[in-house]
């Protein structure tokens, strides 16, 4: 019987975690990049337009979409596949993103960023300031 217990306390923490993250911020399409995708010497979207947004957190993905969280806001990860992530939340902000199961598998420390990241493996991600 313990180990039931112990299975369902993991599983309620994380339908919490996630589901406490569900506010916040939403994803919009704002592409900018004037590379066409038959080019091949041009770079990618997300490398050629810079997500970077004054006292925010801002994502991207490889077409350019964005994702901003402000302090306090939370989202889930609309993408999957290679993107970057520019943190300038203020006061030392940080943003914690986390996996399926809700646990932390990435950590944007203040002011840092553009970072690459494969966004396939981030399930939702909030911001800490």
């Amino acid at each position: 019987m313990r180990k039931t217990r112990t299975a369902l306390t993991v599983l309620a923490v994380s339908v919490a975690a996630l589901t406490g993250t569900t506010t916040g911020a939403t994803a919009t399409a704002t592409p900018t990049a004037t590379a066409t995708p038959t080019d091949s010497s041009a770079p990618s979207r997300a490398a050629a337009t810079p997500c970077t947004v004054p006292d925010a957190f801002c994502a991207t993905n490889s077409s350019g979409d964005q994702l901003v969280l402000y302090c306090g806001e939370s989202a889930r990860m609309p993408w999957s596949g290679v993107g970057y992530w520019d943190n300038r939340l203020p006061g030392g902000g940080t943003v914690k993103m986390f996996d399926y199961y809700g646990s932390v598998n990435h950590f944007a420390d203040a002011d840092s960023g553009p970072t690459e990241i494969n966004w396939s493996l981030v399930w939702s991600m909030r911001a800490y300031c």
